[in-house]
């Protein structure tokens, strides 16, 4: 689907009804992506400064569960070594200020990142929902 053919609404659970990423679209977007189950690294929480490399290297179980407890991660995937973020109950990111913005957007994780581009369910697509006005 190109873009100028683009005329459905889209659904955050359905990539397929994505429109393509443009840059400027984050400007007027009410941050949909925002929604979406994220998976950080160790690194990530790092960056956030949510943990210590000490702490994922000796004392990783006892990290899950304060992050759990502070409501930073909802789990921990042993599998995969990944992280999922916490959401607030309306089910957007655990950092998304009130205004709809990122609240740690100069640490943000690395799938924050590269989203739409490099990273998400449809790479290059995204979620665009525009503000509500009025």
């Amino acid at each position: 689907m190109s873009e100028s053919s683009f005329s459905g609404v889209v659904q955050l659970e359905d990539p397929g009804t994505w429109r393509p990423y443009k840059k400027h679209l984050c400007d007027t977007c009410n941050a949909g992506c925002c929604t979406l189950l994220v998976e950080v690294t160790g690194e990530d929480l790092v960056t956030l400064g949510y943990a210590a490399l000490w702490d994922l290297q000796h004392g990783l179980k006892k990290l899950i569960k304060t992050l759990k407890k502070e409501g930073i991660i909802k789990r921990y995937n042993f599998k995969n070594g990944m992280f999922t973020l916490e959401q607030k109950s309306g089910g957007e990111c655990v950092f998304l200020d009130d205004s709809r913005q990122c609240s740690v957007y100069d640490r943000r994780p690395r799938v924050c990142r590269e989203h739409p581009v490099k990273a998400g369910p449809r790479n290059g697509y995204c979620a665009y929902r525009p503000l509500k006005t009025g």
